[in-house]
């Protein structure tokens, strides 16, 4: 038995919710459980296996944090030998990180949700994620005429301030533009094609090649050849190794749907807020993807 596939039994039998216990016991759980051993023979392997079981746990945590997954499990306590689901509210933790955590609870259904929009909702919803990004008016391209663009936008530093325009000039001057693709895939993987596709959208739509001379995809944000474009790829799905690779090496910003999911939790989207329990609600995410005009 390895300690990765016995940390993996713990992760399905506790759960991201679940309260602190001592990890000893919750190996021995898995290993009386899905090994069939004796109590005391689980009891004396589990106390050897501790510090391999403990690393597997941490290092899945440190990838989750990393990659922008949701981390089943964490480690908590001096000696890190207690184990708790990384959603579990802990009595130390502040407000922000509590209230985080109670929302990161409903990452799967918002993922759900994603999954079961239309194509073209979808490609509202990249524009939709470009608004909680700051972006004040982000654009959807028409169909037939989008040019391997879904959604588009552009934010500037001046709007973090609360001043208006005329105040921070500089501020309002420094802009960053933003293009997507999205890739409503709720069953199979993007793979490097689909990168290689968009940095090819992406490169012709900067410097103004397209099929027709009457598209201008980014008339309404005046791109200019030293203009900061940042370039993202979106899907309800998953990511292949080699997409992820690409998307690293050409300065793509790629994003899973489990990774979207979680994003929308940290921000709070569909989440009902009012009772004493959060509760997900698939119209009030609907109503946060319908504010995209």
């Amino acid at each position: 038995m390895r300690p990765r596939l016995v940390a993996e039994h713990i992760e399905l039998s506790l759960g991201a919710e679940a309260p602190p216990r001592p990890l000893r016991d919750a190996i021995e759980q898995v290993l009386v459980a899905e090994y069939g051993m004796m109590a005391i023979q689980a009891a004396e392997r589990a106390e050897g296996m501790l510090e391999a079981v403990a690393r597997v746990i941490s290092s899945r945590a440190e990838a989750g944090a990393a990659a922008g997954t949701l981390p089943i499990l964490t480690l908590i306590g001096t000696a890190t030998d207690i184990v708790c689901g990384s959603c579990h509210v802990l009595p130390h933790d502040t407000p922000a990180v509590a209230v985080a955590k109670e929302n990161r609870i409903h990452a799967e259904s918002l993922l759900s949700a994603m999954k079961n929009l239309t194509f073209t909702q979808f490609e509202k919803f990249g524009a939709a994620v470009l608004r909680e990004l700051g972006v004040k008016n982000p654009h959807i391209t028409k169909h037939g005429n989008d040019q391997g663009i879904d959604f588009y936008g552009q934010f500037s530093i001046g709007q973090m301030e609360s001043a208006p325009a005329p105040f921070f000039k500089l501020a309002h001057d420094v802009k960053f533009a933003f293009a997507g693709q999205a890739k409503h895939y709720p069953t199979r993987s993007v793979g490097p094609d689909v990168v290689r596709e968009l940095v090819g959208a992406i490169s012709l739509a900067r410097t103004k090649t397209y099929s027709s001379e009457t598209i201008d995809l980014f008339e309404d944000i005046a791109i200019r050849p030293f203009s900061p474009l940042l370039a993202l790829l979106f899907t309800t799905g998953e990511l292949t190794s080699g997409a992820v690779q690409l998307s690293e090496a050409a300065g793509i910003i790629s994003r899973s749907g489990r990774q979207l999911a979680l994003y929308l939790a940290d921000r709070g989207v569909g989440i009902d807020r009012t009772g004493e329990t959060k509760v997900f609600k698939t119209e009030l995410f609907h109503a946060w993807l319908a504010r995209v005009v």
